[in-house]
C-alpha cells in the first residue's frame, strides 16, 4: 500500500502506477522514492511466478534485467537501479526519467504544442524504436502514447517508459484503439505498430486532435486541424498513419531521416523570422535606370517597406504589451500569495487557526501520539524539504494510523511527488480542545482521507487528475469561520488560485456555515455542507447540503415521538444558535400537527455546551411538574449527555416517581457522536462512561449509520468500498484496540461531501473551475445525469440546494453485553 517500504526501508511507495492494457498481466508497478539517491523517483516493477520454481524464476528475472540493462546503454531508456526479492516476489527498480509526460505538457498547454519541439522528440523516439527493432528477437513496446513519452524540457530529451518485461499481449477485442495501429488492434503486434503509435501521438501533439475521442484510426490532415503545421510535418504524419502497413515507412530510420530533414528546414533559433506575409525572392540584377529614378524607386520602396514593417510589427507590439500585462499580473499574484502565506502564519501563531496543506498542524490535542512527527514534517515542508516532510508524515501515520489529518497531508505530498496535475477541495472543520468538536473534526478528516484515497487510487477524476485536500480549521470560536473562509477566497481571487480549488466541504455547524457561505460563494466555489438550519435553504446558488434540512428532520423527530406514544413534550433550545432554533421550531410545528402537546417557554432555554448538569436538573424538575412524557433537546452531544445524566440523578433521588422513570430524552442529529457512549476525552465522556444507565434514556436522529446498508439487507458486494477501507486504515494491524471505532455520522458525511464534488467534476464540460463544478453539482439526478449514490444515501438536488427525499435514521443508546452502543432503530426516506 501507499507509504509502505521495501528493501529495508530504502524504497517508500508513493502510488501504484497503472500499466498499459497490454502489460497488465506482467505484474504491478509502483512509483517510489529512493531514500539513498538524490535522484529520488524510481519505478518499481513487481513480478511473481507461481507456476515456476524459485530457480526458474530467478533465471527469468536475470534475463529481463540483462535485456533492460543493455537497452539502458542507449539514450532514452531508463537504467536499472536495483533488483531484489522480498515477500515471495521479485522487484526490478528503474530510474524514473526526469521530466513530464507528453500528455501532461499537452494538458498544461491546453492545445497543440510547437511543431519544432515535436519534430525533435519524434526524431529521438525514432532512434529509440530503431534500437528496439534491432534486438534479437525485435522488441515491441506495444503501448506508445503521450502518457509513456517522458520529456525533459531542460535537456530537450525524451525517454520511453513502461518497456514490457515480456512480449506484450494482443488486444484483439479492443474496439477503442487510442494510439494503436490497426494491425495491433487485430492482434498482430510488430515493430511497425510502435512507429504508427508514435505518429499518432505526434499528430495529437501538433493538432490537439485526441484520437481517443474520434472515429477509430481517423486522422485528418494535420494542417486542416492546425493551419500553422507545416506541409512537411503533415506529409510525414499522413504517410505513417495510413491503414496499410506496406504504405507506411518501412522502418523508423526512414521516418527519422525525414524528420531530420524537416528540422533542418526550420529557421535557425537565433535567426529573426521575417515578418508575416513577407516573401523571400532571389536577388535581381542591378538596374540600369538613371540614378534619380533609381533614387525615387528606392525611397518609394523604403516607404512601402517601412509601412509593411510597421503593419507586420503591430502583432509583435501587441504581443509584447500582452506579455508585459501577463507578467505584471503574475507578479501581483505572487506578491498576493506571499502576503497570504504570511497572514496565515500569523493566524496560526495567534489563534491556532488557518488553512493548511501540511505546512501547519491543527490536531495537537490529547489522544494523538504523532504530534512531534507532524510538526517536524510541517517545518520541513515550510523549508521546501519535501523528502523529509514525506518521511516525517509517513512516520506519523505509522505512529498513529487513526490520525486523518496526517493521512491527508501525507497523501497531498504523494500527489506532488508523483508530478500529476491535480485539483483541490477544502475541508472546513473546527479543531479545538472541546471534546464535542474533536469528536467531529477527527472523524471528518478520517472520512475525507478515505474519499481522497479512493479517488486517487481508482482514478475517479477526469483527465488523470489527482486530488489534494486543504484543511481549513476555525478553532473554538464560531465567529472565526469567516476569517478562515476568507483565506480560501484570497487564494482563489487574489493569488490566482494556485491550488486549483474547485469546492469546499464544511463546516459542521449551521452557525459556522452561515458565516462562511457568502465569502465562499463570492469566488464562485460550491460549498457542500452538513449544516441543516432552514435559514440556509435557498440562501445561495452555491450552497448544497449533505443532509436534509431541519424542517424535514423535525417531521421525522415528531413521528418518532408519536411512535413512542408521547402525549406531552418539553422543548429545549439555545436561542443563540441558528441550528438549535431551526430544529426546535421544526419539531414543535410537526409535533403539534400530530396532536402532541408542545411546551415551549423560557424555562427550556439552555446554552450549548455551557449549561451544567445542575442547571439541567432544574429543567427536568420543571418538565416533571408539567407531567411531560418526553424532553426534546435541540443541541449537541454534550448537551444530551448532561440532560440525560440530570434525568438519571432525578430518578435516583425519587425512585418511585413514575413520571420521571417514564421520561425519555429525544435529540436531533447534533447529539450523534460516540461521546454519548463514553468515547473521547473530557468530563462529559467521563459522565457517559460512569453512568451508562443514564445514557439509555437518549434517542436521536441522524443522517446515516454505519450498519444502515446491512439493516436494509443490501448485499456486501453491493456496498461501497468505504467500509472495507475504514477497517483497513483505522481498524487494522497497528491500531490500538482502545481506538477502534466504526465509522460514524460525521466521517460518512465527510466522505460523501468530498466524493460529491469529485463526481461533479466528471460532468464538467470545458474549464474545471468552481463555477463549472457548482453547475455540475446542481445537475445530479436531472436529465441524463445520474443521481450520486453515496455512503449515506442517494443524492439529487432541488433548486434550493436540498437533497431530495434523502434517507435519515432513528438511533437509540442501548445496552449490549457490558457496554452501551448506538443502535439503529429505523430508516426513512430514499436510500438508493
Amino acid at each position: 500500500m501507499r507509504g509502505d517500504v521495501l528493501r529495508k526501508g530504502r524504497y517508500r511507495l508513493l502510488e501504484e502506477v497503472k500499466l498499459p492494457k497490454n502489460q497488465q498481466g506482467q505484474g504491478t508497478a509502483w512509483l517510489a522514492v529512493d531514500t539513498q539517491s538524490t535522484r529520488s523517483r524510481v519505478l518499481i516493477r513487481r513480478c511473481t511466478f507461481p507456476n515456476h520454481t524459485e530457480e526458474q524464476a530467478a533465471r527469468i528475472i536475470e534475463s529481463i534485467v540483462t535485456r533492460l540493462t543493455q537497452l539502458s546503454q542507449h539514450q532514452g531508456f531508463p537504467p536499472v537501479v536495483d533488483v531484489f526479492s522480498e515477500y515471495r516476489a521479485y522487484y526490478i527498480v528503474q530510474q524514473y526519467p526526469a521530466g513530464e509526460s507528453l500528455a501532461f505538457l499537452m494538458q498544461q498547454q491546453g492545445g497543440a504544442l510547437h511543431e519544432r519541439e515535436i519534430a525533435e522528440y519524434g526524431r529521438q523516439l525514432c532512434a529509440i524504436l530503431t534500437v528496439l527493432a534491432s534486438q534479437q528477437p525485435p522488441l515491441v513496446h506495444g503501448a506508445i502514447s503521450p502518457e509513456t513519452i517522458i520529456v525533459n524540457l531542460q535537456a530537450r530529451q525524451v525517454s520511453l517508459i513502461f518497456l514490457p518485461l515480456f512480449s506484450p499481449d494482443a488486444l484483439s477485442k479492443d474496439t477503442s484503439s487510442g494510439y494503436m495501429a490497426p494491425e495491433q488492434v487485430r492482434g498482430d503486434i510488430r515493430p511497425s505498430s510502435d512507429l504508427y503509435s508514435l505518429a499518432a501521438s505526434m499528430h495529437h501533439a501538433v493538432t490537439g486532435f485526441d484520437p481517443r475521442e474520434r472515429l477509430i484510426h481517423f486522422y485528418p490532415p494535420a494542417r486542416r486541424l492546425n493551419p500553422v503545421v507545416t506541409s512537411g510535418m503533415e506529409a510525414i504524419l499522413s504517410k505513417e498513419l495510413r491503414l496499410s502497413v506496406n504504405q507506411r515507412y518501412a522502418s523508423p530510420v526512414e521516418m527519422q531521416r525525414d524528420l531530420q530533414t524537416l528540422l533542418s528546414s526550420y529557421p535557425s533559433v537565433s535567426e529573426t523570422p521575417p515578418p508575416p506575409g513577407q516573401m523571400y525572392s532571389p536577388a535581381s540584377q542591378p538596374s540600369r535606370k538613371p540614378r534619380q529614378q533609381r533614387t525615387i524607386f528606392v525611397l518609394v520602396g523604403a516607404c512601402i517597406a517601412l509601412v509593411l514593417i510597421l503593419v507586420a510589427a503591430l502583432p509583435f507590439i501587441n504581443n509584447a504589451n500582452q506579455a508585459a500585462q501577463r507578467n505584471a499580473q503574475k507578479n501581483a499574484q505572487e506578491a498576493a500569495w506571499r502576503a497570504e502565506l504570511a497572514q496565515e502564519q500569523q493566524l496560526l501563531d495567534k489563534k491556532g487557526i488557518g488553512l493548511s496543506d501540511g505546512s501547519f498542524i491543527f490536531d495537537t490535542y490529547p489522544g494523538r501520539s504523532d504530534v512531534a512527527l507532524k510538526k517536524q514534517a510541517a517545518q520541513a515542508l515550510q523549508k521546501g524539504d519535501m523528502a523529509n516532510a514525506v518521511n516525517f508524515f509517513s512516520q506519523a501515520v505509522s505512529s498513529d494510523p487513526t490520525d486523518g489529518e496526517a493521512q491527508i497531508y501525507n497523501e497531498n505530498l504523494h500527489v506532488l511527488q508523483s508530478g500529476s496535475s491535480y485539483i483541490t477541495i477544502v475541508l472546513g472543520i473546527a479543531f479545538d480542545s472541546g471534546a464535542d468538536d474533536l469528536l467531529r473534526a477527527r472523524p471528518d478528516t478520517q472520512g475525507a482521507f478515505i474519499a481522497q484515497y479512493e479517488i486517487n487510487k481508482q482514478g475517479l477524476l477526469p483527465h488523470g487528475l489527482k486530488l489534494r485536500i486543504l484543511i481549513d480549521s476555525c478553532g473554538p470560536q464560531r465567529a472565526d469561520v469567516s476569517t478562515v473562509a476568507q483565506l480560501v477566497a484570497n487564494r482563489v481571487k487574489k493569488a490566482g488560485n494556485p491550488d486549483h480549488i474547485v469546492g469546499v466541504v464544511g463546516w459542521p455547524f449551521s452557525s459556522q456555515t452561515i458565516n462562511a457561505l457568502d465569502i465562499i460563494a463570492s469566488v464562485h466555489l460550491p460549498l457542500v455542507s452538513p449544516a441543516s438550519s432552514v435559514k440556509l435553504t435557498g440562501s445561495s446558488p452555491y450552497f448544497f447540503r449533505i443532509d436534509p434540512p431541519d424542517d424535514v428532520e423535525g417531521k421525522l423527530l415528531a413521528n418518532a415521538s408519536q411512535q413512542m406514544h408521547v402525549k406531552t413534550v418539553f422543548v429545549l433550545r439555545d436561542p443563540t444558535d441558528p441550528y438549535s432554533v431551526s430544529l426546535a421550531d421544526a419539531f414543535s410545528a410537526s409535533a403539534s400537527k400530530l396532536g402532541i402537546q408542545v411546551i415551549n417557554n423560557q424555562a427550556g432555554h439552555f446554552t450549548e455546551s455551557k449549561t451544567t448538569v445542575a442547571d439541567y436538573q432544574k429543567i427536568v424538575a420543571d418538565a416533571e411538574s408539567h407531567g411531560v412524557n418526553q424532553i426534546f433537546i435541540a443541541g449537541y452531544s454534550i448537551d444530551g449527555i448532561r440532560l440525560a445524566h440530570a434525568l438519571g440523578n432525578a430518578i435516583r433521588n425519587a425512585p418511585y416517581n413514575t413520571t420521571l422513570s417514564n421520561l425519555s430524552v429525544l435529540g436531533g442529529d447534533g447529539v450523534d457522536t460516540t461521546l454519548v457512549i463514553g468515547q473521547g476525552n473530557g468530563p462529559d465522556a467521563q459522565i457517559a462512561a460512569t453512568f451508562p444507565q443514564d445514557m439509555r434514556h437518549l434517542s436521536f436522529t441522524a443522517y446515516c449509520a454505519p450498519n444502515e446498508w446491512d439493516f436494509l439487507h443490501i448485499a456486501k458486494n453491493q456496498q461501497p468500498p468505504f467500509f472495507t477501507d475504514w477497517v483497513s486504515f483505522y481498524q487494522g494491524a497497528g491500531v490500538a484496540t482502545t481506538n477502534i471505532q466504526p465509522p460514524g455520522n460525521d466521517s460518512m458525511m465527510a466522505t460523501d461531501g468530498v466524493q460529491l464534488i469529485a463526481k461533479a467534476t466528471t460532468y464538467v464540460q470545458g474549464d474545471l473551475i468552481g463555477q463549472s463544478t457548482r453547475d455540475a453539482l446542481a445537475s445530479l439526478g436531472h436529465g441524463n445525469v445520474l443521481a450520486f449514490q453515496g455512503v449515506t444515501g442517494r443524492f439529487t438536488y432541488d433548486k434550493q440546494g436540498n437533497p431530495i427525499d434523502k434517507a435519515m435514521v432513528v438511533l437509540s443508546v442501548v445496552q449490549k453485553g457490558n457496554e452501551n452502543v448506538i443502535d439503529l432503530q429505523n430508516v426513512v426516506g430514499t436510500f438508493r
